[in-house]
């Protein structure tokens, strides 16, 4: 054979494998930007789930602050609640105690005014001893007199003409 006829072959053969070349580099590139597609069609949903996700945490957050300033509004309205309370017992306890003490005032003075009592009756500004509620002294105070305090009884009880 001749010379020219090797030299066609090994371009023909070149050429093929030139062309097996590119074929094969062209079905990779086609592969590999089918598979960044796959890729990133498939980060993009994870993208989405991942917003929706945040979105539905960021809902719940804002919930939460709404009912985290809720209860504080709450909690402040109790504690003006509180405060009025407060102040409204207060000016009751002041009522109760300008009462009373118009009340021991009266009672002074008719224990004053009484002839009967006038003498006995000592008033300290209180009429019932601390805490117990139990009367000490003036109107309330019973009177337990041994008959012996009296004019003419002896220690049997009153005289009877002996």
């Amino acid at each position: 054979m001749d010379t020219w006829i090797w030299i066609v072959i090994g371009v023909v053969v070149l050429a093929i494998i030139v062309v097996a070349v590119l074929a094969i580099t062209r079905k990779k590139s086609e592969r590999d930007q089918e598979q960044r597609a796959v890729q990133e069609r498939a980060n993009r949903k994870q993208a989405a789930a991942l917003r929706a996700d945040a979105e539905q945490r960021d809902l719940e957050a804002r919930e939460r602050e709404a009912q985290a300033t809720s209860t504080e509004a709450q909690a402040q309205q109790a504690r003006v609640e509180a405060d009025r309370l407060e102040r409204e017992a207060q000016a009751q306890a002041q009522g109760a105690d300008r009462v009373r003490s118009d009340v021991d005032r009266e009672l002074a003075d008719a224990d004053h005014l009484d002839p009967d009592r006038g003498a006995e009756s000592t008033r300290s500004g209180s009429e019932h001893q601390a805490g117990t509620g139990e009367p000490d002294s003036g109107r309330h105070a019973e009177r337990t007199r041994p008959d012996s305090d009296r004019p003419g009884a002896g220690a049997d009880g009153p005289s009877r003409g002996r």
